[in-house]
Order: structure tokens, then C-alpha cells, then sequence
């Protein structure tokens, strides 16, 4: 593993272990209630895990896959500002478009723009992801949502 990517996996590993011990005076609840340190405790854990991996696993050689292949290659100069501005529209719009249509057409924007998938496979990913992920807090975790298109 290069030095940059080394220092990068052990600066997120840092990182998860202060939110770690953060997390630990909040309240976890159980996964049928979560309570307000449960995401936090679970993203933390999520992101340690992740550095560790990085850290104890070797990169493959590069592939001969073209560079604009989904997933290779450098991201385009513009997709991280893209990204900002993605995000701060899907704020401003959460609301009033509902989770679902947001969400879905958040995912849809990212897996072109960044991860540069064709349009449909990102749309339908990005439509079925929502759905799952609505289904999820609305059933699952009872969170309350605002309410999307067809008036739930």
C-alpha cells in the first residue's frame, strides 16, 4: 500500500476510534429502539473496520480496464464540487419532493457523475436503493419521514 493511502486509513482509523469513545457516553438503545448513540456507535464501528481493512489488505495491480469504466480511474476534477452542490440541493429539496424522489434522484446524479455508471442502471439502482432504504425507516426503525409523492 502506497504511504498516502497507509496514512489515510490510519488517519480514518483515529478518527473512528475518538467517535468511538464519543459515542460512549450517548445512549445506544437496542436495534429494535435505537437510541441516539445507536447510528453513531454503528457508523464509528463501520469506519474502523474499513481502515483496518485497508490497512491489512494490498492493492491489486492495476487493471487494463479502460479509464472510464465505472470505478476506475481518477475522479473527474469537477465531481467533488458536484458533489457539494448534489448534496446542498437535496437539502434544500428533501422536503418538498419526499424522501424517495430526493434520495432517488440524489443516487441516481452520483452513480453517473461520479461513479460514472450508465443512466439506466443508475436510475434503477437508484430508484430500488430509495424504496429499500424508505422501507427500512418507515417499517423497521419507525422513523418518520416527510411525506413523498403518493402521501406517505
Amino acid at each position: 500500500m502506497p504511504g498516502r493511502d497507509a496514512a489515510s486509513a490510519i488517519t480514518l482509523a483515529l478518527v473512528a476510534l475518538v467517535a468511538l469513545v464519543l459515542v460512549g457516553r450517548l445512549e445506544v438503545g437496542t436495534l429494535t429502539r435505537p437510541g441516539p448513540g445507536f447510528f453513531p456507535l454503528v457508523l464509528a464501528a463501520a469506519l474502523l473496520l474499513v481502515s483496518v481493512a485497508l490497512l491489512v489488505t494490498r492493492r491489486a495491480p492495476r487493471s487494463s480496464a479502460p479509464e472510464d469504466a465505472p470505478g476506475r480511474g481518477s475522479p473527474r476534477p469537477g465531481a467533488l464540487l458536484a458533489t457539494v452542490v448534489a448534496l446542498a440541493l437535496y437539502v434544500a429539496l428533501f422536503e418538498r419532493l419526499g424522501f424517495v424522489l430526493a434520495t432517488a434522484g440524489l443516487l441516481a446524479f452520483l452513480f453517473v457523475a461520479v461513479a460514472r455508471y450508465r443512466w439506466p442502471l443508475a436510475l434503477g439502482a437508484a430508484v430500488v436503493i430509495a424504496f429499500a432504504t424508505r422501507l427500512v425507516f418507515d417499517r423497521w426503525l419507525q422513523v418518520r419521514l416527510p411525506p413523498d409523492f403518493w402521501g406517505r
